[in-house]
C-alpha cells in the first residue's frame, strides 16, 4: 500500500448532487490508497481565487458545470497544459496539480464513448440529436466527429446560439471540410422518429430541474439509442419513456463511472479497469437505497 495521502475533490457550483466522492472513495479504498476526495462548491465569480489558493493545494481534481470552459482557459495559461482531446473539445473535466502547475484532461469523451458501443456495437452512419450545447455536448459533439460515425447531428439548445456556436465549432474540429451538423430552433421540426441516437446533455430531468421540457418523449420508437446523461435520478422522465417505447438505453451512471475511472486512472496510475467495477457497485447500492 502507498504511503501517500491522495488530496482530490471536485469544483462546481452549486454541489451537493454529485456523485462523485461516492464513486472516488470507493476507488480509492479498491486501489488501496489512502486519500480523501472532497466537494468544492465554487461560486463563478470566486473560481479565480479558489484556482489560485485552493487548487494547488490538491493532487488533482474534476471540474463540473459551470466551471469546464473557464478552468480550459485556465489551463493554456502560462505554466500549465492540456491534453488533445481537452484543446479540441475545448474544456476539461480532471486537472493533475503538481508543482503548482496543472494539467487539464477531459475523460467525458471516453466515458461517453464506451457504454454507447457496447449498447450499439455497429458503427454505421447514425442520425443524431445532441440536445444540449455545454460542456458535456462538447465533448460528445468532439468524440462523434472524431470517430466519423454521425450521417447528420442535430444539436439543440434552449438558446438558439449556443447550438450554433458548437456546431461552427464541431465543423472546425473535424478533418472533413464539409460537417454533417446543424442547429435547430424547434425541436418540433425535427424527424426524431428518423433518428439512431438520441443524447440528453442538459440538466432537464436532474432532481431539482424539473423533467425534460422538449417534445421527444411522445415521439420515440423501438430501436432506438437513448443516451440520459442525467444521472441523478437514474430514472429519468426520457429514460422511462424511452423504455416504454422499446429503446436500447443507457444511463447518466454509466457515463459518470467511465469518466470518473479513466480520470482516477490519470490521477494516481491506477488502472481504470480496476477501480471501475468498485464505483459501479458503489452507484448501484446509491440507487438501490434510494428506490
Amino acid at each position: 500500500m502507498s504511503s501517500k495521502y491522495w488530496k482530490l475533490g471536485i469544483v462546481g457550483w452549486p454541489l451537493g448532487y454529485s456523485l462523485s466522492p461516492l464513486m472516488h472513495t470507493a476507488a480509492l479504498k479498491a486501489a488501496g490508497l489512502e486519500g480523501e476526495y472532497k466537494e468544492y462548491p465554487v461560486k463563478p465569480e470566486e473560481l479565480d481565487h479558489w484556482l489560485e489558493t485552493e487548487a494547488p493545494k490538491l493532487d488533482g481534481f474534476n471540474v463540473t458545470m459551470p466551471h469546464k470552459q473557464e478552468i480550459a482557459a485556465w489551463c493554456r495559461t502560462e505554466g500549465n497544459s492540456q491534453d488533445a482531446f481537452s484543446v479540441l473539445s475545448g474544456v476539461v473535466n480532471t486537472i493533475v496539480m503538481k508543482g503548482g502547475r496543472a494539467s487539464g484532461h477531459n475523460t467525458d469523451g471516453d466515458g461517453f464513448w464506451t457504454p454507447l458501443v457496447k449498447h450499439k456495437p455497429l458503427l454505421i452512419k447514425w442520425q443524431v440529436l445532441l440536445l444540449g450545447a455545454g460542456g458535456a455536448a462538447r465533448a460528445i459533439a468532439a468524440v462523434l466527429t472524431l470517430r466519423g460515425v454521425a450521417r447528420e447531428m442535430a444539436v439543440w439548445s434552449r438558446r438558439l446560439e449556443s447550438a450554433e456556436r458548437l456546431v461552427e465549432e464541431t465543423r472546425k474540429m473535424s478533418r472533413n471540410a464539409s460537417v454533417p451538423a446543424l442547429a435547430v430552433k424547434d425541436l418540433g421540426s425535427v424527424p426524431v422518429e428518423k433518428c439512431d441516437v438520441i443524447i440528453n446533455a442538459t440538466p432537464s430531468g436532474m432532481e431539482g430541474e424539473g423533467d425534460a421540457p422538449f417534445p421527444v418523449t411522445s415521439r420515440l420508437r423501438r430501436g432506438q439509442v437513448v443516451y440520459d446523461l442525467v444521472y441523478e435520478p437514474r430514472e429519468t422522465g426520457l429514460v422511462l419513456a424511452a423504455r416504454k417505447a422499446g429503446c436500447t438505453v443507457i444511463t447518466g451512471d454509466e457515463m459518470l463511472a467511465g469518466q470518473g475511472a479513466a480520470a482516477f486512472e490519470i490521477w494516481t496510475r491506477v488502472p481504470a479497469g480496476k477501480v471501475l467495477p468498485a464505483m459501479k457497485k458503489a452507484l448501484d447500492e446509491h440507487f438501490a437505497a434510494r428506490s
